[in-house]
């Protein structure tokens, strides 16, 4: 039997496997486990019901997001082995901004083993930041080239479930070799919805001024998620070519569309990019006051160099 947790934490679960609810204040007992706590919580993990645990890990992936000081890894690492498909795959988007190698290779085998698609599909999606770790010389090659040939089968495989290709071509994306800019095409290409988003996606993380045409395009569809992806991807892609159809967009009637207009602005910087944003904050709705603001900060300092460099000003 592995050594007790601290006490806070051995009665959270002791409250939980009898069919409580964690609170939020709860979910910090959960953040930077030391390894008893991990022991006896590996111990106990199945104890709890399945409703909770996957409560557990959507709502820790909340918090991490808004409290950067959390530190859900070990959760994570938990609850990957789960034998529930649902609590995996929330584990795996758990693990979003984890570049632990060990977790590079536990991506690698649930993209290419687990049963479940949904898991599949959320381990290809986490890879693209192991892929980008890669590009950028972060990652041994071992590793790299095992992240990219499971990324690439997975696209490959017709009999994969689309939402498994789809994230598949995104993790991709960072990828500079020239077949994965013929894989972004045939999806971008295809008749499946969910493969072009992704592969609209994709082009934002590739950093290649050849889908600067293709993302103008999408500015400009009418389908407004083909819009909000092509806005999002315009900021990631940094191209001063877009500016001129992202100010375009900032009079668009879906706020999200406008939202990430407004962040991608302040991404590419540069004088148009700030004269855009000027101009929008004279008659900006006050909600989108403070997120036009950072924008123009952002932008005067030269925008976020994206293209596998250092973000500017930093």
């Amino acid at each position: 039997m592995s050594q007790a947790p601290p006490s806070a934490l051995a009665q959270l679960l002791t409250d939980l496997i009898a069919g409580g609810s964690p609170r939020d204040s709860d979910l910090a007992l959960f953040s930077d486990l030391g390894r008893p706590a991990v022991a006896w919580l590996r111990e106990r993990w199945l104890e709890i019901p399945v409703e909770t645990r996957a409560d557990i890990l959507t709502r820790a992936t909340e918090a991490a997001e808004e409290d950067v000081s959390l530190d859900f890894r070990e959760l994570g690492r938990i609850a990957i082995a789960d034998p529930i498909p649902e609590i995996r795959e929330a584990a795996v988007l758990s693990l979003w901004e984890t570049d632990d190698r060990d977790i590079a290779a536990r991506l690698v085998a649930l993209l290419e083993r687990d049963p479940a698609p949904g898991v599949r599909a959320a381990a290809a999606a986490n890879l693209a930041g192991f892929v980008a770790l890669y590009e950028l010389g972060r990652l041994p090659a071992g590793e790299g080239e095992h992240a990219l040939s499971a990324a690439r089968a997975a696209f490959e495989d017709a009999s994969q479930p689309v939402e498994v290709r789809a994230a598949a071509i995104e993790a991709l994306g960072p990828c500079s070799r020239p077949w994965v800019a013929d894989f972004i095409a045939s999806a971008y290409e295809s008749g499946e919805r969910a493969l072009r988003i992704s592969a609209v996606r994709a082009m934002g993380a590739s950093g290649l001024d050849r889908w600067t045409e293709y993302l103008s395009d999408q500015l400009y569809s009418e389908d407004e998620e083909f819009r909000l992806e092509a806005a999002v991807a315009a900021g990631s892609l940094g191209s001063d070519d877009l500016v001129p159809p992202l100010g375009e967009l900032l009079n668009d009637e879906d706020f999200d569309v406008v939202f990430a207009v407004i962040e991608s602005l302040g991404e590419i910087g540069g004088e148009e990019a700030s004269a855009l944003l000027g101009e929008f904050r004279e008659g900006a709705p006050p909600e989108l006051i403070e997120v036009v603001d950072i924008a123009l900060e952002l932008a005067a300092r030269g925008g976020l160099f994206r293209r596998f460099g250092d973000p500017a000003g930093v």
